[in-house]
C-alpha cells in the first residue's frame, strides 16, 4: 500500500472564485443580449423609417452587430456553463476526497491498536515478536490467543486499502476534469465576447481569466493585475520574436483598447515589459510595414498607436515617479543606443502630444538624457526618414508632413511644451533668483538647442518642436516671479535662435512656423514696446525689461530684445500660410484692444498710432521675400512713385505674396474706430446715412489712416503730439501721416535687411 499518494492534493482551488466567474460571465451574457435587442431593434427602427440605399446598409450593420452582440452572449453562456460543470464537478470531488482521507485515518487508527494488542498477546504468550509495519502482516509465530485482534487488524488494513483506492480514483478524476475543461474552454471565443481582443489561448489559464472578469468589473486586485502584467509582457516578447504571429498582435491591440485608461493596470504591464521591450516591439511593428500594403500597415499602425496610449500620461507614466520615470526612460535609451532605427520608436512615443501625450516626469526624464547624449556626443542624435518610427507614424506612407518621428528630440521638445512649468525650469535650472539684476544672458543648454543645433525641414521637422516648447513657456502678461522668469528665458531664446544657421524660409516647416508665430502672438505686448518701437542697439541689452501697454493697467514684464534678434525669428513666422494666419489674428486683437483704449481716452492717440504703424512695419516687413526686398530697394521707377504721391504702404501690397498686414489692419482699424465713434456720440450704432463718416470710402493707404486717426483724436480733444514746427506749411494731419509713413518704412526696412543677410548667409 502506497500511502505517499496521500500528498498529493486533488481538491485543490478556490471554488467560490469559480462561482463568482460564473456570476460575471452570466451577466455579461445578459448585458449582451439587452444590447442586441436594442441594436437590432434600432436598425428595425430605421429601415421602417426611411428608405434609400443609406438606411438599408444602416439596417444591415444593425443585424450584424446585434448577431455579434449574440454570439457575444451565448459564447459567455457557455464558458459559464463549463465553469459551472467544473466548479459542480470540483465540489463533489472536494467531498469525496474529504470522505477518502477520513476512511484511510480512521481504518490506519483501528489497524494500528488491533496491532498493539496482537504484540501485547504475543510476549505473554512467550513468543519473541519483532517491530513490523501497520500494513504489513507480523513476521513472527502466530499467537492464536489473540487470533481475534489479527482479525480486527486485517479489516481495518482493508478499509485502508479501499479508502486509498477512492483516494487514487480520486486524483484521476481531477487531472481529466482539468484537461477536460481546458479542452471545451479553448473552443470557446471567449474573449471575442467578454474581454475582445486578449485571445483565446489564454482561456485555459483560469487566474487569468478572472483576472480580466475583475477588471471589467471594476474589482481587479493587484496580484489579479501582476497576472495580465505577465501575459502582456510574455505576448509582447512573443509579437517581437515572432513578427508573423498576427494573431497574438491582434490580442494585444485589443487588450490595450480594453484596459488602456486604467492607469494602474497599465503601469504594472509596461513595467514588466520594459523600456527595451516597447522600443524593440515598436521598432518591429514598423519594420513589418511595407509601401502599398493599406490593411497590414494599418493593423501595425493601429498596434502601434494602442501602445503609445496605453504609456501615455493618463496611463502607465502617469503613476511613475521621477526615479521610475527615469529608470524608464534610460531603458529605452540604452537599447536605442546600440540598435540602428530604435531610437525613431522613441520619437515615435512622443508624436502624439494632442491623444496620448506622455506625463511630464517621464518627459522631463527623457530630454534630459536626450540633452545630454547630444551635447556630450557634440551633435544630432537622431535618425534618419525611412526608420520605423517614421514608418509607424506616417501608416507606412513614409512622408515628410506630420510629427518627424525620426528625430526624438523635436518630439520630446514638442510634449515637453505642454507643462509649460516644468519646461521652464528644464530650460534654466530651478532656484535661481528671476529679481536679479546680473542675470545671465543665455546658458550652454539654450545655446546648444536654439542656436547650434539644427531643426531644418528634411533633417528634422523644420523648429516644429522647439517652436512649441518656446511657445508652451509663455505666460500672461503680470509682475510675477514667473513672468520674470517667462521674460528671461524669451531674451535668451530670441538671442540664440536668432543665430541658428538652419532658420531660413525654406527651412522652415507649415508647423515651426505656426510654433513660432504663436511665440510671436504670446509676448506680442512686450515685443511692440522693446523690439519694434523701441528699436534698441545691440550694445543695450539686458534679459528684463518692464513697459506699459496701452491698453493694459500698470507695467508688464516682458524680454528686452533687439530688432536684430527678433527679425529672423519673426521672417520664419511669417514663411507660411499657417503662421501668417496666427500673426494676423495676434496683430488684430491687438490692435482692437488699442483702439478700443484710445477710443475710451484710457491711453495715448499718439503712442496707439506709433504702436499700431510698428507692429504693422514688422510684420509685414517680415512677410515679404528677399527677392522682393531687393526689387523693393532697387526699383527706381517705385521710388519715383513714392516721392511724389504713394506711400510705402501702397508698395508693400503691389509687392508682398499675399495681402499686407497693413491693409488689413487698416480696414479693421477703420471700421472700429467709426463703429465706436458712433457709440460715443450717441450711445449706439447710428442707422446708415444718418451722419457724415470721417472714414474715406475705399481707404486703403496708410497716410490716409494716418489723417483720419488724428482727426478722430483731434475731434474728441485728445490728441496729444506737436503739430508743425514754424515755417513749416504742413499740417499736424500731414506731418503726422509723413512721420508715421518713415516710421513704418524704418521699421519694413529693419525686417526686410536683416532677412537679405539671413538669405545671403544661406
Amino acid at each position: 500500500m502506497d500511502l505517499g499518494v496521500l500528498e498529493r492534493s486533488p481538491e485543490a482551488g478556490d471554488v467560490e472564485a469559480v462561482d463568482g466567474l460564473v456570476a460575471g460571465y452570466l451577466a455579461r451574457a445578459e448585458r449582451f443580449a439587452t444590447r442586441a435587442v436594442s441594436v437590432r431593434a434600432a436598425g428595425d427602427e430605421l429601415v421602417a423609417a426611411s428608405v434609400g440605399e443609406w438606411a438599408s446598409a444602416l439596417g444591415e450593420r444593425s443585424v450584424r452587430l446585434a448577431c455579434g452582440w449574440d454570439d457575444a452572449a451565448g459564447g459567455c453562456r457557455q464558458v459559464a456553463g463549463v465553469l459551472a460543470g467544473y466548479g459542480a464537478a470540483l465540489r463533489g470531488l472536494e467531498r469525496r476526497v474529504m470522505a477518502a482521507r477520513h476512511e484511510v485515518e480512521t481504518a490506519r487508527i483501528r489497524a494500528v491498536a488491533a496491532r498493539e494488542r496482537y504484540a501485547v498477546a504475543a510476549l505473554a504468550g512467550g513468543v519473541v515478536t519483532v517491530p513490523w509495519s501497520w500494513t504489513e502482516v507480523p513476521a513472527f509465530a502466530p499467537v492464536p490467543e489473540a487470533a481475534g485482534e489479527l482479525r480486527v487488524w486485517r479489516a481495518a488494513v482493508g478499509d485502508a486499502a479501499a479508502g486509498l483506492r477512492v483516494f487514487v480514483a480520486c486524483c484521476d478524476e481531477r487531472e481529466d476534469l482539468d484537461r477536460q475543461t481546458a479542452a471545451r474552454l479553448v473552443g470557446v471565443e471567449v474573449m471575442g465576447a467578454y474581454a475582445p481582443g486578449t485571445g483565446v489561448d489564454a482561456i485555459v489559464d483560469v487566474p487569468l481569466v478572472q483576472a480580466l472578469a475583475a477588471s471589467a468589473a471594476g474589482t481587479v486586485t493587484a496580484e489579479q493585475r501582476r497576472v495580465m502584467a505577465t501575459w502582456f509582457a510574455e505576448a509582447a516578447e512573443q509579437v517581437s520574436n515572432h513578427p508573423a504571429d498576427t494573431q497574438t498582435l491582434a490580442a494585444l491591440t485589443g487588450f490595450l483598447d480594453a484596459w488602456g485608461d486604467d492607469g494602474e493596470l497599465m503601469s504594472g504591464i509596461f513595467v514588466a515589459v520594459g523600456g527595451a521591450g516597447v522600443v524593440r516591439l515598436l521598432t518591429m511593428l514598423g519594420e513589418q510595414m511595407v509601401v502599398g500594403a493599406t490593411d497590414r500597415n494599418s493593423s501595425l499602425a493601429a498596434a502601434g498607436a494602442a501602445l503609445r496610449s496605453g504609456l501615455a500620461s493618463a496611463s502607465a507614466s502617469s503613476t511613475w515617479s521621477s526615479a521610475e520615470a527615469a529608470a524608464y526612460a534610460a531603458d529605452m535609451v540604452r537599447v536605442a543606443s546600440s540598435m540602428n532605427g530604435t531610437l525613431s520608436a522613441i520619437g515615435y512615443v512622443f508624436a502624439d502630444p494632442q491623444s496620448a501625450r506622455m506625463s511630464e516626469t517621464f518627459t522631463v526624464a527623457m530630454a534630459d538624457l536626450l540633452d545630454a547624449v547630444e551635447r556630450g556626443n557634440g551633435g544630432p542624435w537622431r535618425d534618419g526618414p525611412g526608420t520605423p518610427g517614421h514608418a509607424l507614424d506616417t501608416v507606412g506612407l513614409l512622408s515628410l508632413e506630420g510629427g518627424v518621428a525620426y528625430d526624438a528630440a523635436a518630439r520630446v521638445f514638442e510634449t515637453l511644451g505642454a507643462y509649460p512649468q516644468a519646461a521652464r525650469d528644464w530650460l534654466t535650472g530651478e532656484g535661481i533668483d528671476w529679481r536679479a539684476s546680473d542675470l545671465p544672458m543665455t546658458n550652454e543648454r539654450m545655446t546648444y538647442w536654439f542656436a547650434t543645433r539644427s531643426w531644418a525641414q528634411g533633417g528634422s521637422d523644420g523648429f516644429a518642436g522647439i517652436g512649441q516648447l518656446w511657445a508652451g513657456i509663455q505666460e500672461i502678461p503680470g509682475d510675477t516671479d514667473v513672468n520674470r522668469q517667462v521674460a528671461a528665458i524669451n531674451a535668451m531664446a530670441f538671442q540664440t535662435i536668432s543665430r541658428n544657421a538652419s532658420l531660413l524660409p525654406g527651412g522652415v516647416s507649415s508647423a515651426g512656423s505656426e510654433a513660432l508665430a504663436r511665440v510671436i502672438s504670446g509676448q506680442l505686448t512686450g515685443l511692440v514696446e522693446i523690439g519694434f518701437v523701441g528699436g534698441a542697439g545691440v550694445d543695450d541689452v539686458g534679459l528684463v525689461r518692464s513697459v506699459a501697454v496701452p491698453y493694459l493697467p500698470g507695467n508688464v514684464l516682458t524680454a528686452f530684445i533687439v530688432r536684430e534678434w527678433v527679425g529672423p525669428v519673426l521672417t520664419a513666422a511669417a514663411a507660411e500660410q499657417a503662421g501668417r494666419d496666427v500673426l494676423h489674428v495676434a496683430v488684430l486683437d491687438y490692435q482692437s484692444r488699442t483702439v478700443d483704449a484710445v477710443l475710451a481716452n484710457v491711453a495715448s492717440p499718439s503712442t496707439g498710432l506709433i504702436n499700431l504703424v510698428s507692429l504693422w512695419g514688422a510684420v509685414d516687413g517680415a512677410s515679404v521675400t528677399a527677392e522682393e526686398v531687393r526689387q523693393y530697394l532697387q526699383d527706381q521707377q517705385t521710388r519715383a512713385a513714392l516721392e511724389t504721391t504713394r506711400t510705402v504702404a501702397d508698395t508693400a501690397i503691389a509687392l508682398s505674396p499675399v495681402r499686407p498686414m497693413t491693409s488689413i489692419g487698416i480696414d479693421a482699424a477703420l471700421d472700429q474706430m467709426q463703429k465706436q465713434g458712433e457709440r460715443l456720440l450717441t450711445g449706439d450704432p447710428l442707422p446708415p446715412g444718418a451722419t457724415t463718416s470721417v472714414v474715406p470710402g475705399g481707404v486703403q493707404s496708410l497716410d490716409e489712416f494716418v489723417r483720419v486717426w488724428v482727426e478722430q483724436s483731434e475731434r474728441a480733444g485728445t490728441w496729444d503730439r506737436a503739430g508743425a514746427h514754424a515755417g513749416e506749411i504742413l499740417s499736424d494731419h500731414d506731418k503726422a501721416a509723413r512721420d508715421e509713413i518713415g516710421r513704418y518704412e524704418d521699421t519694413v526696412d529693419a525686417m526686410r535687411l536683416r532677412s537679405d543677410e539671413r538669405m545671403d548667409e544661406g
